[in-house]
């Protein structure tokens, strides 16, 4: 029995054309049909059809569509599935993300991108010709000729280490520990949150992956601002990966936990997850936040569960309901006891994700866990 097919829009010939190129390039069947609006014998417009199994991957492309460049729009026609972005900062746990980038690469059909961004001098004062040769002016241009040798040094400094770095990830590929994968290495100047950011807006990645600290670090030097400052902000997936977690190998994930909303988010988030690590045999717990505990939550999350267990059966997914008054202590327990392995959240636009469900809960789970994170933008 053919799967029902729904109307996802309807547009005008030309752009109805267009988007089913970009449907079907994600191996979608896509219909057209002529829309007659009641009274007119005359077409007004087009129905792009899809299969309703479809709709929750189809949502996310439409909706992302106006944010694409020309350029971008070109890459999809073409089949072109882009890149994955590795932030670094030639720390001790650099190759732990490398590593990791590396393998979810290779499982998305991606060109890793390696980033590094050094600082670059800020200029407090200005100063004119007739400044450097007059006798009795202050050190304020000797500060700022020292500060611009210092950014030369941090220069000099990044492109030694990225050529050590790159080398480095050669001779794993030689060894066959890393996929051998083509890969581009890149410098900016600027401040590193500013500079990731920057890219992901002019050429945006299909995910983000940064390392950070484990969380008695983190309390301890701030570490991790960086991935909480790309986080607000990034209109990409990114994955946060502590620095002691031992997640390399996409095929070894078993243990997911997802926090819903119990809306059309959830379906358009749970779909790039699965889509995004190749319909996974996981394990998925669907926790709720910020609703009240009662019949009507307790029926939305079952039929939640009911659909996605239906469109997706490569994995199982099971519920949980916490106390919202108790959430951190009784999330910490569940997850220790599954032997969780990585969290998904979906993650509104900017400046949302220290507010995600209630104040305070994805800040804490990004800056009080050690274990992945998975935060898609929606």
């Amino acid at each position: 029995m053919e799967d029902k097919f729904i109307t996802l829009a309807i547009h005008t010939s030309e752009h109805a054309m267009a988007l089913k190129r970009i449907l079907e390039t994600h191996g979608m069947e896509v219909r057209l049909q002529n829309y007659v609006a009641t009274g007119v014998r005359i077409a007004v417009g087009v129905r792009v059809m899809i299969h309703e199994k479809d709709l929750p991957m189809a949502l996310k492309i439409t909706e992302s569509i106006e944010q694409l460049s020309t350029l971008n729009m070109d890459n999809i026609l073409s089949g072109h599935k882009g890149e994955l972005l590795i932030p670094v900062d030639f720390n001790d746990y650099c190759l732990c993300a490398c590593r990791s980038g590396f393998d979810l690469a290779s499982h998305m059909h991606l060109q890793p991108v390696i980033l590094h961004a050094y600082p670059t001098p800020v200029f407090n004062t200005s100063f004119t010709l007739d400044d450097t040769i007059d006798p009795g002016m202050d050190n304020s241009f000797e500060e700022e000729f020292n500060e611009v040798e210092m950014s030369k040094d941090f220069q000099k400094q990044g492109r030694k280490k990225m050529k050590e770095l790159i080398e480095t990830l050669h001779r794993e590929q030689k060894e066959g520990t890393l996929p051998d994968l083509n890969f581009k290495a890149l410098m900016e100047d600027g401040v590193a949150e500013d500079v990731i950011k920057e890219y992901c807006r002019l050429s945006p990645p299909s995910l983000v992956v940064m390392v950070t600290r484990g969380k008695e670090k983190k309390g301890e030097q701030l570490i991790g601002s960086v991935t909480a400052e790309v986080l607000d902000d990034c209109k990409v997936p990114v994955l946060s990966i502590p620095e002691n977690c031992n997640f390399t190998l996409v095929k070894n994930l078993k243990e997911v936990i997802f926090l819903c909303n119990l809306d059309q988010h959830d379906l358009i988030t749970v779909d790039t997850f699965m889509r995004m690590f190749e319909y996974p045999d996981v394990t998925i717990t669907l926790i709720p936040i910020g609703e009240r505990q009662d019949k009507q939550l307790k029926n939305k999350l079952l039929n939640l569960k009911n659909y996605f267990s239906k469109t997706y059966p490569t994995a199982h997914f099971i519920t949980a309901i916490l106390s919202s008054k108790s959430f951190m202590d009784d999330f910490n327990h569940y997850e220790s006891q599954r032997g969780t392995e990585m969290i998904v959240v979906p993650n509104r636009k900017k400046n949302a994700f220290m507010r995600l469900f209630n104040p305070g809960i994805a800040h804490r789970l990004l800056f009080q866990r050690d274990l992945p994170l998975l935060s898609i933008p929606i």
